[in-house]
């Protein structure tokens, strides 16, 4: 080799346009092939982000609807408890009958909506 000669670029292979088209058609398979694993993956990360908050909500519902129920139980036993003590066996049974006076001239008052009443004796 002559020392004189100096290779001012490095040696590069020879690409035809064929050739270089198709690293770019494969670039392009690449990257699409690489968007659509990223955005599969973001869409289950969504999902599971999604059911993850439905189960939530959905646990409290059911807290509530078990909350309900026992309160709807404990209403019906008062309602019982109720009409119990207002029933008129208990009302007889009880030593309030006995103090009661009869009355001899009863004046009864009839409410009527929309009309105001005075008593006037």
């Amino acid at each position: 080799m002559n020392p004189k000669v100096h290779l001012k670029q490095p040696q590069s292979f020879f690409f035809s346009k064929r050739k270089k088209e198709k690293e770019k058609v494969q670039l392009g398979f690449t990257s699409t092939y690489i968007f659509i694993v990223c955005i599969i993956s973001s869409l289950l990360l969504y999902y599971v982000w999604i059911l993850n908050v439905n189960a939530t909500k959905w646990f409290n519902i059911r807290e509530l609807e078990k909350d309900k129920r026992e309160l709807q139980v404990e209403l019906e036993k008062l309602n019982v408890k109720i009409a119990e003590l207002q029933s008129l066996d208990t009302i007889l049974e009880s030593g309030d009958v006995e103090n009661m006076v009869d009355i001899d001239d009863p004046d009864f008052l009839v409410i009527r909506e929309g009309v105001q009443y005075v008593y006037n004796n």
